[in-house]
């Protein structure tokens, strides 16, 4: 299957709703007291997945588990 091809078959989502477990990475962030950018990717149809809705869970999420919450 093709890149392409699976972003149009929904293969791809934001951080906290597939199977990938970030945790160990995010302890490791906060451990080393990383202050700087994190970029989310998230290769989805527009037409079926809307980038603003994606784009809020993604960053709920984020906020949840990361210095952003403590910075607010």
């Amino acid at each position: 299957m093709s890149f392409n091809d699976g972003v149009r078959a929904g293969m791809f989502t934001v951080p906290g709703y597939g199977d990938v477990d970030f945790d160990p990475g995010f302890q490791l962030v906060r451990k080393g007291g990383y202050k700087g950018w994190i970029v989310v990717e998230a290769e989805q149809d527009a037409s079926i997945a809307p980038s603003k809705p994606a784009v809020g869970r993604a960053h709920r999420y984020l906020s949840g588990r990361l210095l952003l919450r403590n910075e607010r």
